[in-house]
């Protein structure tokens, strides 16, 4: 995952001009975000109510031709919508944790959150012929269920017949990719190794991770800038 690795005070100087310090620098940083997740969130327009529809999907990524695979229910009311207007957004988070005021040890500290999201303007293809769906089905049988315990991927097998009749594939093509990241990189790493042992001491469900993060967001390491105990 991409990120800028800067100084304190030029990372104030920088939020001071409007520069985003945790917006990704390319492509690479959303990508890398959308092949770490599992499952995201699939927006298209509906043009009768007027307003935007989400919903969930897992699916897998095909990041060399820059397309996300997945499938829907065939009563699905999306799949009209994307008759209708292929292009649709889709959005992946990554770890995420409220940091409480005290966790940077400072007694006046400003308590924040720590996230990552990447977004994803598609165009998408919707899959209908039986063969191709079932290579979007191994796809997602591959990841998700890579023990197998299935029957032979067979489209003339009456045990396939009735799953690819139920469903339509949806093949998403990435047009522009964006992505932010924000874990603590306007703060000294002293702060964020307190902030690291804090959220690992906490230990929510996604506190290991998030704390990961913040690591992997550190710049160069400097001895002197080392957690005191």
């Amino acid at each position: 995952m991409a990120s800028t690795h800067t100084e304190l005070g030029s990372n104030r100087e920088r939020m001071a001009h409007g520069y985003d310090l945790y917006a990704g620098t390319d492509d690479d940083a959303a990508l890398a975000l959308l092949s770490a997740a599992e499952h995201g969130h699939l927006t298209v327009w509906d043009g009768e109510a007027r307003r935007p529809s989400t919903i969930f999907m897992h699916y897998v990524t095909r990041v060399a031709e820059r397309e996300i695979w997945g499938h829907l229910a065939n009563t699905n009311p999306v799949l009209r919508r994307l008759e209708t207007d292929p292009h649709a957004t889709f959005t992946v988070s990554g770890p995420s944790a409220y940091v409480p005021s005290y966790f940077s040890g400072e007694e006046r500290g400003v308590p924040t959150s720590y996230y990552s999201w990447g977004q994803f303007q598609v165009e998408v293809a919707l899959v209908r012929d039986h063969a191709d769906l079932l290579t979007i089905l191994e796809a997602m049988l591959a990841r998700f269920q890579p023990e197998g315990r299935h029957p032979p991927m067979d489209p003339a097998d009456r045990y396939w017949q009735g799953m690819l009749n139920a469903i339509t594939g949806v093949r998403m093509h990435i047009r522009t990719a964006a992505s932010r990241a924000k874990y603590g990189q306007n703060k000294p790493t002293r702060t964020r190794h307190l902030i690291v042992e804090a959220l690992r001491q906490r230990g929510l469900a996604q506190d290991a991770a998030a704390a990961d993060q913040v690591l992997a967001h550190l710049p160069p390491e400097d001895p002197s800038d080392a957690p005191t105990r």
